[in-house]
């Protein structure tokens, strides 16, 4: 085999496996957005269910009047959830350019959520739905759930994993 064989070869087998990543992305966002419309089929984004929550510092958040002026990011998450321990350090980041309250799923007692919170160096308002009452009003299934709202209304849902970047873009 001479060297220009070689490389020839090489570069059909780069430019195949390019094609291949190109194909495996298209089907990856294509079956994302069927799960996510899937899983929040069920959720009624005409108005928010609950409006006023209390986070664990004691302050009341008023979902509607926050959501007047900018969107706000609603990051539902768990103490257990596995998913969540890859998006959470997201969320934080996040929660320092944008608002965002988010609210831990029977994750314990307020106590035990606000240890997980400082033990990880998370610094985001949290609301703590031990008894899951309130991810119920919700419609909220699965774990890492993320809702944009926005006026009042709910514009974005995703569920499970996902990035800095598509968080961001949904808050756009």
């Amino acid at each position: 085999m001479t060297a220009n064989q070689t490389k020839l070869s090489w570069r059909q087998r780069v430019k195949r496996g390019a094609r291949d990543l190109c194909w495996l992305i298209v089907f990856v966002l294509i079956s994302s957005t069927a799960v996510d419309w899937w899983r929040s089929r069920d959720i009624d984004t005409s108005q928010v269910p609950v409006t006023s929550m209390r986070l664990l510092d004691g302050r009341q958040q008023d979902l509607v009047a926050m959501s007047q002026q900018e969107p706000v990011l609603v990051y539902v998450w768990a103490s257990w959830c596995g998913v969540c321990r890859f998006v959470t350090p997201s969320v934080d980041w996040l929660s320092g350019h944008a608002q965002v309250v988010s609210i831990a799923l029977r994750s314990g007692s307020d106590k035990h959520v606000a240890g997980y919170l400082a033990h990880h160096g998370y610094d985001f308002p949290v609301v703590n739905d031990q008894s899951g009452a309130l991810s119920n009003a919700f419609s909220v299934k699965v774990t890492p759930t993320v809702m944009v709202i926005e006026q009042g209304k709910i514009t974005s849902i995703t569920t499970g994993f996902t990035t800095p970047l598509g968080l961001w873009l949904r808050l756009l």
